[in-house]
């Protein structure tokens, strides 16, 4: 049951930001109040949009405006592309593994990505409903699956009828407590014992040559994982007992796993993945950032983009401006320049990272959105300059573009990017005038781009140039309307 009173509360807080529709507000609490326990766990505000009829925008506005309140608690989950087990959950971007993760489920390595393998999700707050995930957990194998793996990876029929051969069934611990399990070996090769929640495992291997001296093996869940986590033993039957010395209640999977097969079913079926929020869209969402900038990061914290698309704006001589206009009307004229491609920024799904005088840096998560965005901040700025009358001294934007590898940093208690490609975002608007947007070749060769400017009447113009910091020449392109 909801707490009401508290729900009602949460309402009336979300009512109170200016720029959330009262009416959006009192649909969204409505599909909570509709939802069932598992809807309100680990919620992929995408999917939540497609089941409700809501704008995956406006979607994720009332996900985040609902977790500043306190209506969502926000996970960071760090995602296994095998299998989809949550290899762990945390809280704050702080908690991230920098380089790379391990799923004990599969025994790999995973390199850690803000664009695919850092999915984040929302789950009601405890003060306004109360879950107890463990007991939910381990009512049966499909309810531990459906908490520990992500709902977003759906694997092929043909997976998950080998896997159910696999499986042999679930443990249920009780702290301090132990568990007996029996296991055939004679024609297992390897054994498994996972528990998802701790991230671990422990594996059974019957290699071994010569009888078997022992007919007992003891393993013990400590909160860092099994101990031991690997044994090789003789084949044989042995009893397998299991001693949970965490303080809670834990769950897990017992099973002879069979990687070889997975890794080919998987090559023939592949697992298809849903949309999900990453870490790399959330980042790039105007609305955390506004929301989340007191956010305390940890000064040295550093996490991998494998793709972000780069901006860079700046005016044309805004000192003559200021000479020519006057004081008053140029500070009024740059002031409703910034609000002009912050709403365009933020309409193509992008955030304003910082400003540095009179220019910007934004990011987004795909070169479409970028290319979007700059094209509307020329629209609106042309706009702006005919309305104002500002023959002799009007605004002049210069785009640049680029799309590539990046690190997220903090610096000056901001989150920001650096790497080359943020260099090569600044050199490339560096050779633009004023009203032209110049990009990458990594941008215009990214799928789709070239039919979307044509589409919006535009043609290019290529060209190589030598850019400061960067040790060969870069091919550039500048964008300008066809008038053919």
């Amino acid at each position: 049951m909801f707490q009401e009173a508290n729900l009602e509360q949460k309402e009336k807080s979300l009512e109170g930001f200016s720029n959330l529709d009262k009416s959006d507000v009192r649909t969204f609490i409505g599909h909570l109040r509709k939802s069932d326990v598992w809807d309100l766990i680990r919620i992929n505000p995408f999917r939540f949009a497609s089941k409700t009829g809501f704008d995956s925008g406006k979607s994720l506005d009332l996900f985040l405006h609902g977790a500043k309140i306190g209506l969502f608690d926000i996970a960071y989950n760090m995602v296994c592309p095998a299998c989809g087990g949550v290899a762990s959950s945390h809280k704050s971007l702080d908690e991230i593994d920098q380089n790379s993760f391990h799923c004990y489920i599969c025994n790999i390595d995973i390199p850690t990505t803000l664009d695919d393998q850092v999915e984040v999700t929302f789950t009601i707050h405890p003060s306004v409903k109360r879950i107890d995930f463990t007991a939910l957990s381990l009512q049966d194998v499909q309810s531990y699956y459906n908490f520990h793996f992500s709902q977003n990876y759906q694997k092929s029929p043909q997976l998950l009828q080998f896997l159910t051969t696999t499986l042999r069934g679930l443990l249920n611990m009780e702290p301090n407590s132990t568990i007996t399990i029996e296991v055939d070996a004679e024609n297992v090769k390897v054994y498994q014992f996972t528990s998802v929640e701790n991230n671990s495992a422990a594996f059974l291997h019957f290699d071994k040559e010569g009888p078997q001296i022992m007919d007992t093996v003891e393993l013990i869940l400590l909160p860092t994982g099994f101990t031991p986590s690997e044994l090789h033993l003789p084949k044989g039957k042995y009893e397998v007992k299991i001693t949970n010395r965490t303080i809670n209640k834990a769950g897990g999977l017992h099973l002879a796993p069979n990687p070889g097969r997975i890794q080919e079913i998987t090559r023939r079926h592949p697992t298809r993945v849903s949309e999900f929020l990453t870490a790399k869209n959330l980042l790039n969402n105007q609305t955390f950032r506004d929301l989340f900038r007191v956010q305390q990061l940890r000064s040295d914290l550093n996490l991998n983009v494998k793709s972000l698309t780069i901006m860079f704006t700046d005016l044309r001589g805004s000192t003559e401006m200021y000479d020519k206009a006057g004081d008053m009307i140029a500070y009024k004229l740059v002031q409703e320049h910034f609000r002009l491609l912050m709403e365009a920024v933020k309409k193509h799904n992008g955030a304003i990272v910082k400003t540095m005088g009179d220019a910007i840096m934004a990011t987004f998560s795909s070169p479409v959105e970028g290319l979007l965005a700059s094209l509307e901040m020329m629209s609106r700025i042309d706009r702006m300059n005919q309305e104002a009358h500002t023959q002799g001294f009007e605004i002049g934007l210069k785009v640049g573009l680029n799309e590539g590898p990046s690190l997220a940093v903090i610096n000056d208690e901001r989150l920001d990017y650096f790497g080359q490609s943020v260099n090569i975002a600044a050199r490339v608007q560096g050779l633009a005038q004023a009203g032209e947007i110049w990009v990458t070749q990594s941008v215009l060769k990214t799928p789709g781009v070239d039919r979307m400017l044509s589409e919006k009447g535009y043609i290019w113009e290529t060209s190589e140039a030598s850019l400061k910091g960067v040790g060969r020449k870069a091919v550039v392109h500048r964008l300008f309307k066809n008038v053919a």
